[in-house]
């Protein structure tokens, strides 16, 4: 492998495991969501504009808390196993450490081949632990989100939704390319 192709492969799997620390972020919020916003309020609204207004300022309060702040309050909701507990610990220690230092820790190893190599490894095992976190998570959510009546089909309907709103935006700002999109 060269240089090149290896450096870029440093960086997709430096991105590919920020990705995955941003996918469990929603993990959480989701959980939160189940065990925190609707147990509390979902026999307090009479009307569906009162509830679309507090679950968007649920979800935008929410999703502006640092990733230690979610697994806090998802602490609080008294959810996780001390398994989770264990694996979230771990998991916020690995996502700060990407976002605030990672590069500056390896400064030195990122340009030899050797080095890059070890720094592919490392991130790797850390996408690992991001995904075993959000699928223990998931797991717990899944069930509960069942019971709520959000079925696999309402699933697939809302992922087939983004989808295509994501389509579609993306032709308009394909044809609008000065459009903000």
């Amino acid at each position: 492998m060269n240089n090149d192709s290896q450096i870029r492969d440093v960086y997709a799997h430096f991105g590919l495991a920020i990705y995955l620390a941003q996918c469990l972020e929603q993990s959480i919020f989701i959980h939160l969501m189940f065990f925190d916003f609707f147990p509390r309020n979902a026999k307090n609204f009479k009307d569906r504009m009162h509830w679309e207004q507090a679950f968007d300022h649920y979800e935008s309060t929410e999703l502006g808390k640092t990733m230690g702040r979610l697994i806090q309050k998802l602490k609080d909701a008294g959810q996780p196993t001390d398994e989770i507990k264990a694996v979230l610990a771990n998991v916020l220690i690995e996502r700060n450490r990407l976002a605030h230092k990672y590069f500056a820790e390896n400064s030195i190893a990122f340009v030899t081949e050797a080095g890059r190599k070890k720094m592919i490894a490392e991130l790797e095992t850390i996408q690992d632990l991001f995904r075993t976190a959000a699928a223990m998570i998931d797991a717990i959510t899944t069930p509960v989100a069942r019971r709520y009546g959000f079925t696999e089909e309402m699933e697939r309907q809302a992922m087939q939704e983004m989808m295509d709103t994501y389509t579609k935006d993306s032709i308009v700002n394909q044809n609008n390319p000065n459009e903000p999109g």
